[in-house]
């Protein structure tokens, strides 16, 4: 099939309502996010975290999930990107959601003189958060009016760049062919997976928006070719769930044990962190792949419900991650210097996730109902 041909082909599934075995995917990929920020706002940075073996093996299971919920957005975003008419308002209300939702946090914490870390990091995490924590400056107020141009959530910002840049990548795909399709995405992941690891060479550095249009057009080639190694969703479920395995035992045991190996030891960023740690880690994409290939071929009847909730997941990402709440959800309000010790750590992770999110879901629907849609509908008049 030619590139123009797929695009007329895609042209017709883009009229259709997204399935919500998509809309799932995108509930999943949040909960593993919000799991990850767990452990990188919480675990980590615990006062109270002795590294004890409970604490080890939690951590296993969480520090490598943000990258896998980051690339299956990507990836998610890539496949519907490749159809969807590019939209100036879209943009705009991209660019409000990400406004609006940094200057309320910041306007309430600054004006409640909630003790906060602010975008400085003062002290933390050297010092727990309660003894780092101090009330908002002026300055982290105005950093958190502008938080596209300070780039205070790096995957919204460039999610932002990234839907700028969807209609000519779109437009792309029509002189595209298969072979030419294929041999681009084994380029980019060459310059984006191998040369970082080539520690010679200055040539390139691949930039969070290269690694954003890879995934597009890996998604890309999934919607129009549907390669045959991702049509069994049953053997994908199984690839992706034994590679989630392998990276949390191997997060165990480079922590539990990986001072005890000389090489290791002396590089243990390096070697601790290479199947999951960046982007540029060739393992969790493929991972997001299989997992992808699963959600894809899923086949569960429309739920409103379902899709609600995942057209709240932005929104999550958006409050649970703040700079200067983030802390406080997993400090203050979620208590998680009092767990990290505890037997019940793992259990209490598994309720404190779905909270946190179910929480942030509710807060970014009543924002879509009281806000987004009557602002939408007064631009639409004009």
């Amino acid at each position: 099939m030619s590139g123009i041909q797929a695009e007329r082909t895609t042209q017709v599934e883009e009229k259709k309502q997204r399935d919500s075995n998509f809309e799932l995917m995108r509930i999943v990929a949040m909960l593993l996010i919000v799991l990850h920020h767990l452990c990188q706002q919480g675990l980590w940075f615990s006062a109270e975290n002795s590294h004890s073996l409970n604490s080890n093996v939690a951590s296993s299971f969480s520090v490598w999930t943000g990258l896998l919920g980051n690339w299956l957005f990507i990836l998610i975003s890539g496949y519907f990107g490749a159809v969807t008419n590019f939209s100036w308002k879209k943009v705009f209300k991209l660019w409000f959601q990400i406004f609006f939702t940094s200057a309320t946090i910041g306007l309430v914490l600054y004006f409640l003189k909630t003790p906060v870390i602010g975008f400085s990091n003062d002290g933390y995490p050297a010092r727990s958060f309660f003894e780092a924590a101090q009330p908002m400056t002026r300055k982290d107020l105005i950093r958190s009016l502008l938080p596209t141009l300070k780039s205070n959530n790096w995957f919204a910002s460039t999610y932002l760049v990234f839907y700028v840049f969807l209609p000519f990548l779109s437009l792309s795909l029509k002189s595209l062919p298969e072979k030419m399709h294929r041999n681009l995405i084994v380029t980019m992941m060459v310059m984006g997976t191998v040369l970082p690891y080539l520690w010679f060479q200055q040539m390139y550095v691949a930039s969070k928006l290269f690694y954003f249009i890879l995934g597009f057009y890996i998604a890309s080639y999934i919607r129009i070719y549907n390669p045959g190694f991702l049509e069994s969703g049953r053997k994908n479920l199984i690839a992706g769930i034994f590679l989630c395995l392998c990276f949390g035992a191997w997060n165990f045991v480079m922590v539990s044990y990986g001072e005890r190996i000389p090489f290791v030891k002396n590089h243990f960023a390096f070697v601790y962190l290479y199947p999951y740690g960046g982007f540029e880690k060739i393992p969790v994409l493929i991972c997001a792949v299989f997992i992808f290939g699963f959600f894809k071929n899923l086949k569960i009847s429309f739920s409103r419900f379902i899709n609600i909730v995942a057209g709240t997941t932005f929104g999550v990402y958006l409050i649970h991650e703040n700079l200067l709440l983030n802390k406080i959800i997993w400090h203050r309000i979620c208590g998680l210097d009092k767990w990290t010790s505890s037997s019940m750590l793992i259990p209490y992770m598994l309720v404190v996730v779905p909270a946190v999110f179910a929480c942030c879901s509710a807060i970014e629907f009543a924002r879509q109902i009281i806000i987004e849609r009557p602002l939408m509908r007064l631009l639409d008049r004009k």
